[in-house]
């Protein structure tokens, strides 16, 4: 009976044993499971937060001379809207809206997007104000119902 209460104790230990090594040897996140880990491999920005996009700077404390840390600041690139105090009741001038391009309807960019030409970019500058990618997109605007009709005014952006 001894010896058999003695083979149980082994059994146990050694099934405890290699219950301990099994624990240590599978693994206890889902990262390093292999679809997971592939996945976030491919695209390491998916899962970050806005917080883990601070600049670092180093900041030198005052009294501490050779530490050299770096913290995270937060910044904030956008700037508050201020509305203004006055109201404006006039018109702007003729200058700057006679200079601006005319606009287009939705009928006339989805001509222009069904139009085929070539692709080389060599732009020209229509005498509409506007850059063309080139002259046969120029050409294709005035069959799209460009008006007044749009010719070349200069090669290169306007």
């Amino acid at each position: 009976m001894a010896r058999q209460s003695g083979v149980l104790v082994l059994g146990v230990l050694v099934a405890a044993g290699l219950l301990v090594l099994l624990a240590l040897a599978v693994p206890a996140d889902a990262n390093s499971v292999a679809g997971l880990q592939r996945f976030r491999r491919q695209s390491p920005w998916l899962h970050r937060t806005p917080t883990t996009f601070k600049k670092f700077a180093r900041l030198q404390h005052p009294g501490v001379a050779g530490s050299h840390r770096l913290q995270a600041i937060a910044t904030n690139t956008v700037v508050p809207y201020e509305s203004s105090k006055e109201t404006t009741t006039s018109r702007p001038t003729e200058g700057p809206e006679a200079t601006r391009p005319a606009t287009r309807s939705r009928a006339f960019y989805n001509c222009m997007s069904g139009c085929l030409t070539l692709s080389q970019y060599n732009p020209v500058c229509g005498t509409d104000h506007t850059t063309y990618h080139n002259e046969y997109k120029l050409e294709c605007a005035n069959r799209c119902g460009a008006s007044p009709r749009v010719s070349i005014r200069k090669s290169g952006i306007c």
